[in-house]
């Protein structure tokens, strides 16, 4: 199945994706394009309940990832926030539910740091990626996560995976996609 935007342009397309093994539910991929010279984006939408699925499915649906003794999922902001915003948008309460269902099956701290691209002066995107990790924080508190779990931390465009320009000086529009993001941490053992 494909979307086209009015121009005739796809914006959307979707296909059956491999289930885990011994998960009865079934799921699609979708793949979002966009206008803007950014990496295409998939994601995966479970059509059940998360709190009956296995925390591995879980994970795997956050992508979440080994770091040492902890396990971190990175939420993109692509749909999170909106541009300069930390109001959770209706497009993020499915992956924080599925997150928030992951959470509530484990044990101690949990960290949710923001971060942002280099775009703008660390005083606006310092408060900005706090803001946003104390709105996911919120988010995951009201679906069930024990508040008293987690700490935030905004970390502005201090810490970022990828360049934000290309060795030429050019804009890096997917670097700054991947740097435009939610980190939460947890006790993944």
């Amino acid at each position: 199945m494909a979307c086209l935007g009015a121009t005739g342009t796809p914006v959307a397309a979707a296909s059956e994706a491999p289930v885990p093994a011994d998960y009865e539910a079934p799921r699609s991929t979708v793949e979002v394009y966009s206008a803007w010279d950014a990496p295409l984006t998939s994601t995966t939408f479970f059509y059940t309940d998360p709190e009956d699925v296995e925390p591995e499915v879980l994970e795997e649906t956050v992508g979440a990832e080994q770091d040492g003794e902890d396990t971190v999922a990175t939420l993109s902001d692509r749909f999170l926030f909106d541009f300069g915003s930390a109001d959770l948008r209706p497009t993020a309460e499915q992956s924080l539910d599925t997150l928030a269902a992951l959470l509530q099956d484990t044990e101690g701290p949990i960290t949710v740091t923001g971060h942002t691209d280099s775009l703008g002066t660390e005083e606006v995107n310092g408060p900005l990626s706090q803001d946003r990790a104390q709105a996911v924080a919120d988010y995951l508190a009201g679906a069930g996560v024990e508040a008293s779990r987690m700490e935030t931390e905004g970390l502005g465009s201090t810490d970022p995976v990828a360049d934000n320009t290309h060795p030429d000086g050019s804009d890096d529009p997917e670097g700054r996609q991947q740097n435009r993001r939610v980190e939460v941490r947890y006790d993944g053992g």
